[in-house]
């Protein structure tokens, strides 16, 4: 049996997509990537907002439409399992958020319209094997769910409480992801500051890194660190080491008091951390994320917004207007946005950030990075350097010969855009 499997939403689903590949594997059934040939598809929702929603449904009509078996799964699944069964009628099965043998169970039974669907599914995590569909780099998954409770955020009921995996398991992993040639390893959860709380003995994710760079990876990236969780120790961890990429993801949201209280974020003054992390690591630098226009958002608190931006002159930063989610806290505050007003103060403010990304990446030219390189494109190479992740931020475009997919080279930059730079090989 032919098996074609599409992954939606976050790393950290996609991981969950690559332990079932490897199971699947296992037991003998082929992966296809073709979708015309598949016996049955797999489909590994996302189910964050509105618009992950409708991705996820757009994608099991796309599959329905062809007439293939197929097997709805995750945090999909995990928020609307109803509402699936009464849409989509001729499914294989459908199963929540869990153990990926429970999706092979479905899709080796013989009968249709299976659901596996527990109630009490965020367990303790099992470890399973993975076929790893990334290339230069891997993502590893630390912990699973949150603890965190952000008003506007289903995270907690779509994945559960947090959940960390034992040192030695992910070290394990990680061992087997350096056999294979893997020069970066990225690390995420929901949040990785987090890391360890709940087991109780002391694990954390300084003792973590530390055990993964007694390992051959050039490259340790972190995703998602909590602005209320980051510790000096963290900061200077990141200073001071020789590959953990100095690289700080930290999901601010917001910085008017206001609005970080009603988030049920820490409320603190978020410029203190970031001059913090510019002086104790001037070379590194710090990515972000903002929420615009969540209830009773005033111009005020958007104008600190933009003030923050203008003035911190933050090096990336993702912007997402607020998605109302029935299930959240924030779902009942009063003083809604419309959503023409939170695309006008988005468009306002992206520009705002793209004129200080421009201003941030011209001190690189003349300069020579350490480039990971990715893939060849017409005349040129396209790669990352440790200052920015897979996927979300900016590429270096390489002009070169000969240049090896996976391999570092010393690149001296000529030019800049407002995301990307470009660069040379020197002979």
């Amino acid at each position: 049996m032919k098996i074609f499997f599409i992954s939606l939403g976050c790393p950290k689903n996609l991981v969950d997509t690559e332990q079932l590949i490897a199971l699947a594997g296992e037991e003998g059934f082929i992966i296809t990537n073709s979708i015309d040939k598949a016996d049955i598809v797999v489909i590994n929702t996302c189910g964050f907002i509105k618009d992950a929603v409708k991705e996820s449904e757009d994608n099991i009509r796309e599959v329905i439409k062809r007439n293939k078996k197929l097997v709805v799964w995750g945090c999909l699944v995990q928020r609307e399992k109803e509402k699936l069964l009464k849409k989509f009628k001729n499914l294989k099965g459908i199963v929540g958020v869990g153990n990926p043998e429970e999706v092979l169970k479905v899709i080796k039974e013989k009968d249709e319209g299976i659901i596996k669907f527990e109630e009490n599914c965020f367990k303790n995590f099992k470890e399973f094997p993975r076929l790893i569909t990334t290339f230069p780099y891997a993502y590893i998954k630390i912990s699973d769910g949150c603890k965190n409770f952000c008003s506007y955020c289903l995270i907690p009921k779509l994945r559960g409480p947090l959940r960390s995996r034992k040192i030695k398991d992910i070290l394990k992993e990680a061992e087997d992801i350096e056999k294979l040639g893997y020069k970066e390893i990225v690390l995420i959860a929901q949040d990785t500051t987090n890391y360890g709380i709940d087991l109780n003995d002391e694990t954390n994710l300084i003792k973590l890194l530390g055990e993964l760079e007694k390992l051959n990876f050039e490259w340790i990236r972190i995703m998602y660190m909590h602005p209320g969780h980051i510790k000096d120790e963290l900061i200077e961890k990141i200073g001071e080491s020789k590959k953990i990429c100095k690289y700080f993801d930290i999901p601010m949201q917001h910085v008017s008091f206001k609005i970080l209280e009603k988030m049920n974020r820490p409320v603190f003054d978020y410029r203190d951390l970031v001059k913090k992390i510019k002086e104790k690591v001037p070379d590194g630098v710090i990515r972000t994320n903002f929420i615009i226009g969540f209830p009773g958002e005033t111009k005020d608190d958007f104008f600190q917004l933009v003030k923050f931006i203008e003035g911190m002159k933050i090096d990336r930063v993702g912007f997402f207007k607020y998605s109302r989610e029935k299930g959240t806290p924030a779902y009942n505050f009063s003083g809604q946005i419309s959503e023409k007003e939170k695309e006008r103060r988005l468009k306002i403010i992206i520009k705002k950030q793209e004129k200080v990304s421009e201003e941030n990446l011209k001190k690189y030219i003349g300069r020579k990075l350490k480039i990971l390189i990715e893939r060849k494109e017409k005349d040129f190479f396209v790669g990352r350097s440790e200052y920015d992740a897979p996927l979300i931020d900016g590429l270096v475009y390489v002009t070169g010969k000969n240049l090896k997919e996976g391999e570092f080279y010393k690149v001296k930059i000529i030019s800049s855009g407002v995301h990307d730079l470009y660069g040379v090989i020197e002979e």
